[in-house]
């Protein structure tokens, strides 16, 4: 059995800003080999600080991958007319936005999106220009 691996903010941010560090290794598409996730790994381990399971090159995909869905989902609600983004407070949707928030999440179809109405995400503009806006 896997021991589950726990990614605290810390960790998200490093894993992040290697990928951005060693961004052109992914090509157009952000896409890594095997061997970048390895790498990825070793350096996780390098800094890790708590007796959590170690990240291994499958974790840093995995969740390389979670943090790209997530960035796609911020997007758009960035890009949505009608509705803005703020890296701490989200779509920051108060009484008055709520029947607009209602109809985005409605549309949009993403159960991500619902944890984004007061809350941000700090990655957002750290990855725009790395991530491909697809």
């Amino acid at each position: 059995m896997k021991d589950c691996c726990i990614w605290s903010l810390a960790d998200k941010t490093r894993l992040i800003d290697y990928i951005i560090e060693c961004h052109s290794r992914g090509g157009d598409g952000m896409n890594f080999n095997k061997t970048f996730w390895t790498n990825a790994a070793i350096h996780m381990v390098a800094f890790q600080t708590d007796q959590a399971a170690l990240k291994t090159a499958d974790s840093c995909q995995s969740k390389w991958g979670c943090i790209r869905k997530m960035y796609k989902v911020v997007n758009k609600i960035s890009n949505a007319s009608g509705l803005s983004f703020n890296i701490k407070k989200g779509a920051n949707i108060g009484n008055g936005g709520e029947s607009v928030w209602v109809d985005y999440v409605l549309v949009c179809k993403n159960p991500e999106a619902k944890s984004l109405k007061t809350k941000g995400w700090l990655h957002y503009e750290k990855l725009q220009g790395i991530i491909p806006a697809t």
